[in-house]
């Protein structure tokens, strides 16, 4: 669609012209506002103490037992068979 097209008699640009362009602004505005209300809601759970994303996989003491397992030299094959499913005895 051309966006400069203007009316052949009076030099204004068509309706149809000026309506695309308020619909691509509202799109805009649209997506303005809800990226603003994400980040309101992002901030107030963050005051909450919440935090976003995926719960850990591992307990915290797992995580740095399976940690320090992988820096003495054990694969990651079988840190994934033996630590991810139960607490290991390391």
């Amino acid at each position: 669609m051309d966006l400069t097209a203007r009316h052949p008699c009076t030099g204004e640009l068509l309706s149809t012209v000026k309506f695309m362009v308020q619909a691509l602004a509202a799109g805009e505005l649209q997506l303005d506002l809800q990226r603003e209300l994400t980040y309101d809601g992002l901030r107030a759970a963050e005051a909450k103490g919440s935090k976003g994303g995926r719960r850990p996989a591992l307990a915290g003491g797992t995580v740095a037992g399976v940690r320090t397992a992988y820096l003495e030299g054990r694969s990651i094959a079988a840190l994934a068979r033996t630590g991810a499913r139960c607490s290991v005895q390391w």
